[in-house]
């Protein structure tokens, strides 16, 4: 499997919005980035999609476009996608340009940072 095959794998499992996914696969120290909530880490992170999930909130369907990976050495790599989403029980769709940055621990590629710049959806 290629690095881009292996980092977009992950990218897939995180997208389902279960807590017990990202405590897998992100670092203790990872940081998010969202408008919504500015720079925010692995632990409130999880903390949130537990009350997302406890509200029935998860998404419905992704599709990524455009990726591109970047190894920055032997033990880091960028990943960068745009991701078109859409939560259950909704019909608009979010449009955002993500950028992964990723480390390898034990091994096994874990994301240190996440981040997501929201574009204007595709009418």
């Amino acid at each position: 499997m290629t690095l881009e095959e292996q980092l977009v794998a992950i990218e897939r499992k995180l997208w389902k919005n279960d807590a017990v996914l990202y405590e897998e696969n992100l670092i203790d120290e990872a940081l998010l980035v969202f408008a919504e909530t500015g720079v925010i880490t692995r632990d409130v992170a999880i903390d949130a999609i537990r009350e997302e999930n406890a509200k029935g909130r998860r998404w419905a369907d992704v599709a990524f476009d455009d990726m591109r990976t970047l190894q920055l050495g032997a033990d880091a790599a960028l990943l960068t996608y745009k991701a078109t989403a859409r939560w259950e029980g909704e019909t608009a769709k979010m449009v955002a340009l993500c950028t992964s940055a990723y480390v390898l621990r034990n091994n096994a590629w874990k994301l240190a940072l996440h981040q997501q710049t929201a574009i204007d959806a595709p009418r």
